[in-house]
């Protein structure tokens, strides 16, 4: 019987070994850490899972999520600057953010009851090559023990090669939650961004926020200052920062029990965008895939790293499964094609969340405003938003968003209102990052 190996149980290789176990095929999976642990852990994200993933989680029989408790209909974008002006708009499908010390726990619980095996252990290059002669193909889907360093970056495909945004995270309290479940995203020219969401975590649902800071920001001295060294002080200054920059979610703050929920709800860091070689052979001649954040690490400035990624789980699932079918080895040409048919899965993703870390283009301004002005339009945006070959279509050039913006305004169409210079004022990154960052693994 086929044997397919799989290091890493995060969101791509949990979808990529339950995908495999529908299909009869043995699947081992080696995990880093017990369940258990990863239950009691730190914060490791706050990551949301858009209609298309949520589509394959219910093929997987894994939504256990779902439901009027959960599911995020509103989405709010916010320009805030000299001149602020912002839009709500409400998903046809709805979006869902689940702690991961739940989500991916249970996950594996679900890969184990299915027939799976999960040996938690430590896995680095060397071990990676006795791996490979215990299975007819082994698939890598985790960084860490210097694992991406098998897999070259791709220069092309990686225009970043510093972090582009300084990273907080954590889970609220003090924030007083709208009644409809949604998120705001406030986008700050010359600071970054600020993403308010709501997420399913072991206390039920509560407030989260992702800080993504320029790193010359004032934003940036919250992923440089530690949170662990003065709580109350940094709390302050989150505050303050809300405050100033993200007025729809401090509007809704109750300073007085304003703070992180617990000693273990926050996560400071940054990382590089990526996209490395899918594929890498070994010593000993055979060869291992990459899917995941092995293969493309996104910033999470999109909301689309765990979409990206169990779209490609998915797409490296139809390749092994075709492969075993007619009998073809698991060769330098089936790596080849694998790659492309992974990539063609997270590309978009990619080139969506790039595209958000610049500064919008005029015409991509002018849909937003539109969307202030027309409900229609708004609601247009925020389905567009959460999937990139959507968004991608619509902001591709001015001639895309003028159809855009044809085919969802109200007849008769009002005209659009100038944009005044300030509200273009995004600046693009610096030349060098002069605030000191923390590795996220």
């Amino acid at each position: 019987m086929a044997s397919i190996g799989i290091v890493g149980a995060g969101t791509a290789g949990l979808h990529l070994g339950l995908k495999l176990l529908s299909h009869g095929i043995s699947v081992t999976m080696y995990a880093e850490q017990d369940p258990a642990k990863l239950r009691a852990g730190r914060l490791p994200n706050t990551v949301a899972h858009h209609a298309p993933t949520r589509a394959r989680e219910r093929e997987l029989g894994v939504d256990h999520w779902g439901g009027p408790q959960a599911d995020m209909y509103q989405v709010g974008i916010h320009v805030n600057g000299p001149q602020s002006f912002g839009l709500k708009g409400r998903l046809e499908h709805p979006t869902i953010f689940v702690d991961y010390r739940l989500y991916q726990p249970k996950l594996a619980e679900d890969f184990v009851a299915r027939g799976g095996l999960l040996e938690v252990r430590s896995v680095d290059a060397a071990a990676l090559e006795g791996l490979s002669t215990r299975h007819d193909l082994v698939v890598v889907a985790t960084g860490r023990n210097g694992l991406t360093a098998l897999f070259p970056r791709i220069p092309e495909l990686s225009p970043h090669t510093k972090p582009a945004r300084l990273l907080f995270a954590a889970l609220l309290k003090g924030v007083r939650m709208q009644d409809s479940i949604g998120m705001e995203a406030h986008l700050v020219p010359g600071q970054g961004e600020i993403f308010e969401a709501q997420v399913i975590s072991r206390q039920g649902r509560v407030p989260s926020i992702l800080i993504e800071a320029l790193p010359e920001g004032e934003l940036a001295v919250l992923s440089t200052q530690r949170y662990d060294e003065d709580p109350r002080a940094f709390e302050a200054l989150l505050l303050d920062r809300l405050r100033r920059f993200a007025p729809a979610t401090y509007e809704r703050v109750n300073p007085a029990e304003f703070g992180v929920l617990g000693p273990m709800d926050w996560l400071q860091g940054s990382f590089t965008p990526m996209v490395r070689r899918g594929w890498a052979p070994l010593a000993n001649g055979r060869f291992v895939v990459a899917v995941g954040d092995t293969h493309v690490t996104n910033d999470p400035v999109a909301g689309q790293g765990a979409n990206a990624a169990s779209a490609s789980a998915f797409a490296m699932a139809e390749s092994i499964v075709a492969a075993l079918g007619s009998e073809r080895p698991f060769d330098e040409a089936f790596c080849r094609a694998t790659e492309e048919k992974t990539w063609a899965a997270a590309a978009p993703a990619t080139h969506w969340t790039n595209a958000l870390l610049q500064p919008p283009p005029p015409h991509v301004v002018e849909v937003l405003v539109a969307g202030s002005q027309e409900p229609r339009v708004a609601d247009a945006i925020a389905n567009a938003f959460m999937i990139p070959e959507h968004i991608l279509g619509a902001c591709e050039s001015p001639e895309s968003a003028a159809a855009f913006l044809a085919k969802n305004r109200p007849a008769p169409a009002r005209e659009p209102q100038p944009v005044v210079p300030e509200a273009l004022a995004w600046h693009p990154l610096p030349d060098e990052v002069v605030a000191p960052v923390v590795e996220v693994r």
